[in-house]
């Protein structure tokens, strides 16, 4: 099993700009960047301080429509799962969440274009592949049957914005089929990713995977397109296995309008 990672990799943001602090610690010297902006969410070593109480019942779907009002963080938060609405198996940790709350900011400069690969597919996680052109967001952490750590975060688009986000994933996969990354030692590890369509989930949905060929962990992204919000669930190997993170994914999007 990998050492790469031995803690929770935290996708929240400080100035928007991401720091995965399990990549920090055991990958080696990486970052990840976002958007600056006013909602700056708490640092990884401070404790959360949730907006409002988890809701305890299903939220209503949001509206399908992709040219339709982008949702706030207050609404993207009614999405996430609670402890009482987690996948079967899988524990709600919410010592890391946040959102955006009543604000929503235009998209700044995509930023996956021009990534090294290495920097969005091994240590970005659900968060980095679809901060590009989000608006507003809220996101929280899980635990997975064998107590591996996960994140979900939901994001909300401007008209025309979240298939773009998709798109740029897909080609960012693409480009990055084969790439290298650096292990705690500094040494050279080959690493392979794919993206592969998921079908009656969304309006569009992706699966992406990253391989190691050596001492790395394996990584999973379950990205789903639903009208103007995308909703994302990571998970790593690091305690030995990926747990099936398709159906985590079906079950997590539950909320929203699955038209396909």
């Amino acid at each position: 099993m990998s050492t790469q990672k031995t803690s929770v990799r935290v996708s929240v943001c400080a100035g928007l700009v991401l720091t995965c602090a399990a990549a920090l610690t055991a990958c080696g010297p990486d970052s990840s960047s976002d958007k600056a902006d006013a909602t700056t969410p708490p640092a990884s070593s401070a404790p959360a301080t949730p907006s409002a109480a988890p809701a305890t019942t299903a939220a209503s779907p949001v509206s399908g429509s992709d040219s339709g009002p982008v949702p706030d963080g207050t609404k993207l938060k009614a999405l996430l799962p609670t402890a009482s609405t987690a996948p079967s198996g899988w524990k709600l940790d919410d010592s890391s969440a946040f959102d955006t709350g009543s604000t929503v900011r235009p998209p700044s400069s995509p930023l996956l274009p021009s990534d090294d690969c290495s920097e969005a597919l091994t240590n970005g996680g659900a968060k980095t592949l679809t901060s590009d052109y989000e608006a507003a967001y809220a996101m929280t952490g899980l635990t997975d049957p064998d107590d591996g750590s996960s994140s979900v975060v939901f994001n909300g688009y401007e008209a025309g914005d979240s298939a773009k986000q998709l798109a740029e994933v897909n080609t960012l996969v693409k480009r990055c089929a084969s790439f290298t990354a650096q292990d705690i030692d500094g040494k050279t590890v080959e690493m392979s990713a794919t993206v592969t369509p998921v079908s009656g989930l969304g309006d569009r949905a992706l699966d992406v995977k990253v391989t190691p060929a050596g001492n790395y962990v394996a990584d999973e992204v379950v990205i789903v397109r639903s009208g103007n919000v995308v909703m994302a669930v990571d998970e790593d190997d690091a305690t030995g296995k990926l747990a099936p993170l398709v159906p985590v994914a079906k079950q997590l999007a539950k909320p929203l309008p699955l038209r396909s």
